[in-house]
């Protein structure tokens, strides 16, 4: 090989590399924004003053869409609860079975007049919009959830507090899930959500 040709191959290799480099700079530049956008930093260090996520969550702010689906969620669980329980009892289960419909439901969303520019800059990055905001339901979804348990006369404090530990490992879930689109490293699996469930539940001893 002579010398011009080798030349010719290392402009295109360096070409090349300066084309996938930019390709990743631009996409974790635009991961940082969203980020930044999606979960703004609090204004004060004070680590007394910051309060946990699951209480800032404005729910006046949720989808109605969430609400709608959340709603359904709550009615098909009610199918699983056992009425010959103690009202405590069939309340642990109603959220139980909630939790894993929420998880396990199909839902459906769609692209909002609002929402065409992100989606657009979603999509010349590569990144499923309808699945971010698909993510993005289930999390309003548990949100509401967690509202409902902190709200019920028949559960213990003791019963809220492991049901939420719950909701707040799939939030969690979620939450990594979106960032991890947004970085591009996202890998979409199945998940057998209600045996996952199921299993957690199972190891909790709500007598204490």
């Amino acid at each position: 090989m002579n010398s011009i040709s080798t030349l010719n191959q290392n402009r295109i290799f360096q070409a090349q590399q300066n084309t996938a480099q930019h390709s990743i700079e631009k996409h974790a530049q635009f991961a940082s924004l969203m980020q930044d956008a999606l979960n703004p930093k609090p204004t004060t260090t004070d680590p007394d003053l910051v309060m946990p996520v699951s209480l800032n969550t404005n729910y006046e702010e949720i989808s109605e869409q969430a609400k709608a689906y959340y709603e359904r969620a709550l009615e098909n669980a009610k199918e699983y609860v056992n009425p010959d329980l103690d009202e405590r009892s069939q309340a642990i289960q109603l959220y139980q079975e909630t939790t894993i419909g929420l998880m396990d439901m199909p839902i459906e969303v769609e692209i909002e007049q609002h929402e065409i520019n992100e989606a657009l800059l979603f999509g010349s990055l590569g990144i499923d919009f309808l699945k971010y905001k698909e993510l993005g339901v289930r999390i309003e979804m548990l949100d509401l959830m967690e509202q409902d348990i902190n709200n019920s006369t028949e559960l213990l404090a003791s019963d809220k507090e492991k049901l939420i530990a719950v909701i707040d490992e799939k939030r969690s879930m979620l939450e990594m899930q979106r960032e991890e689109m947004l970085s591009g490293t996202y890998i979409e699996e199945e998940q057998e959500h209600r045996k996952a469930l199921q299993k957690r539940f199972d190891s909790i001893d709500f007598s204490k």
